[in-house]
């Protein structure tokens, strides 16, 4: 096969130039050693007059080389890579090539031998122009801009735009000195914190440039200095920022390493912003939710169909009062999803008009089977963006796609056996189909009637707080002891966990009804029922009673346990509708036609 190398190219690329697509072999490759959670790799290239080990592969084309499409003698067309100057280990600045696009021009299974006899290339050595040059160019400095940096930190500032830019996918806590030019992708709002050693306030920045992406935090002085000057979207020239490796915890971007501003951190706006790139997305259907792991991270893009409200709770680890909202999101799958809002994005979201909404780094969260989307602090939401998905999503909603009947995929099991949130089914079908069977249990909808109700343990007194509803333990001094919250109350709430029968013309159910379903079924707050229940015995009783025989629309999720050495299905109601006998007819109409083939008006 009649391959030609860019003879030469490796020369101009070391000594600062640039050459456009360059065609080099592969003759080895090796994996970086070291504490970094993503694999790393190290290629040997070859122009086919001298050969360089110090290109480094990005780590979206580590697959190309663990799948063999980057295998030794391989050659290939370098579409797109950026140089950068390290420090070499103490020996002076050491220029790295990391190459971040190829096109494969030949396999090595094919040519399985080295192309010429190349040299090692040896920094500083010999820049003679080869005799057979590659196409090249020199590399062009900035170019003037018409409007100056504004510096955001004018302490030991100097004019950053003239420096060399460093990829942030070369960054590592082995260099000092370094530039880099990157988009702000998301700004977390200000928070504090308060501990043993004192107290503060942090803000956290998310950057991309187009070899990657890397997350900075200011504390105290920084968090001051820097906050209402750094902006959402605009680029900046940032240097003299300390580097550590990155807490996976709090933060879900690519990089092994995350930088802190310090006192002599420089930050400088740059108006010259065509050649960094946007936040990318890699957006997955709606409906492939539900096939993705809990914690997953992902990105989704859909409209938002409805908001709830803003509601408060009181976060678990910190004790503290957090704000909330609930969005649902659909797409061209006909699937709909959960969105929850935190904090400020919870407070300020509009979601009167129907926006399309991009997400960028969503949490997949599972809650009784059901799967749901949640933001992080890492977050991207941008509404109504200027994208292509984003218009041709418009395009379907208006022109009917918001009259198409979705499956809410925050409302069904993720598991093969969950039927959707809209489908009415017998409890004949349901044994049929064997729900309950799967791993995670399954969902589905019935017409039924409450045939039984067991009034006897119905209501407990249980823990104040807002998010524990523990059943208190009664110390008989006037105080009851929450054995979550290691703590006493003189006070408590009541809660009802009821058990009953729900009938239809196929079958029945054994089922368990919690609190604010039970309040539903039995149209009074638990509270009521729990002062009968302390007062008035045969009205308490009376309040049971009077739903048995009632028909609802019943959501039930059931699911196959052990008991002792016994496996039943164990069936919880998790919400009771009541039955809206035009819907319910119309429904009823379709199923004769269905089975009959008869139009019934």
């Amino acid at each position: 096969m009649g391959v030609r190398l860019s003879e030469g190219s490796l020369e101009i690329i070391m000594n600062g130039g640039d050459v456009k697509e360059p065609i080099m072999q592969i003759l080895g490759s090796k994996k970086i050693v070291g504490n970094s959670t993503t694999d790393r790799y190290r290629l040997l290239v070859s122009d086919g007059r001298h050969s360089h080990s110090f290109a480094m592969l990005a780590t979206q084309l580590n697959q190309k080389l663990i799948d063999g499409e980057l295998s030794d003698h391989t050659v290939v067309k370098i579409d797109r890579f950026i140089t950068s100057v390290l420090n070499n280990s103490g020996r002076g600045e050491k220029r790295v090539m990391i190459i971040m696009d190829v096109t494969v021009i030949a396999a090595g299974s094919e040519l399985g031998m080295k192309i010429g006899n190349p040299q090692p290339w040896q920094e500083g050595g010999s820049s003679a122009a080869p005799t057979t040059p590659a196409p090249a160019a020199p590399r062009s400095t900035p170019a003037p801009r018409s409007t100056p940096n504004v510096s955001v930190n004018s302490m030991n500032s100097t004019q950053l735009s003239s420096q060399t830019v460093h990829p942030i996918a070369a960054l590592s806590p082995y260099q000092n000195r370094w530039v880099i030019k990157a988009r702000i992708m998301n700004k977390t709002d200000i928070r504090t914190w308060s501990n043993a050693r004192g107290e503060g306030k942090l803000f956290s920045l998310d950057l991309c440039d187009e070899s990657g992406e890397i997350r900075a935090t200011a504390f105290k002085d920084q968090c001051d200095a820097f906050y209402d000057r750094i902006e959402i979207d605009k680029v900046y020239y940032i240097s003299r920022c300390t580097l550590k490796t990155a807490n996976k915890q709090y933060s879900s971007l690519k990089n092994d390493y995350e930088m802190t501003f310090t006192n002599e951190t420089v930050v400088e706006e740059c108006l010259d912003i065509a050649s960094v790139p946007s936040v990318q997305y890699n957006f997955i259907a709606i409906n492939e939710v539900g096939i993705k792991d809990p914690e997953s991270i992902i990105d989704v893009i859909g409209i938002c169909k409805s908001t709830s409200e803003v509601t408060e709770l009181i976060a678990r680890a910190s004790g503290r009062q957090v704000k909330k909202r609930e969005i649902t999101l659909v797409d061209q799958s006909a699937t709909a999803v959960s969105l929850t809002l935190w904090g400020n994005q919870a407070e300020t979201f509009d979601g009167t008009q129907q926006p399309v909404i991009a997400i960028r780094g969503a949490r997949v969260t599972e809650f009784s089977g059901a799967k749901s989307l949640s933001t992080l602090s890492s977050t991207v939401i941008k509404i109504n963006p200027d994208m292509p998905e984003a218009h041709k999503l418009r395009g379907w909603f208006d022109n009917g796609g918001d009259k198409v009947e979705t499956v809410n995929m925050s409302a069904r099991t993720g598991g093969g056996g969950g039927m959707g949130s809209s489908e009415w089914i017998t409890f004949g079908d349901a044994e049929e189909k064997q729900l309950g069977s799967a791993e995670k249990g399954d969902y589905y909808n019935v017409l039924g009637v409450m045939t039984y109700v067991n009034s006897d343990n119905a209501i407990y007194k249980a823990c104040p707080q807002e998010q524990c509803n523990k059943k208190l333990i009664d110390q008989e001094n006037g105080l009851y002891r929450c054995e979550k919250c290691n703590r006493e109350f003189p006070n408590y709430k009541y809660r009802i966990i009821m058990s009953g029968s729900v009938s239809d013309h196929t079958g029945q159910q054994w089922v368990t009804v919690f609190n604010d379903t039970a309040e539903a079924i039995l149209g009074r707050k638990s509270d009521e029922i729990g002062l009968a229940f302390e007062k008035d015995k045969i009205a308490y009783t009376a309040m049971f009673k009077d739903v048995t025989f009632k028909t609802f629309v019943f959501k039930i999720r059931t699911k196959l346990e052990n008991f002792g050495e016994e496996a039943r299905l164990k069936s919880t109601v998790m919400n009771a509708q009541p039955v809206d006998y035009k819907d319910a007819n119309a429904r009823l109409i379709k199923q004769i036609t269905s089975a009959t083939g008869i139009q019934v008006n």
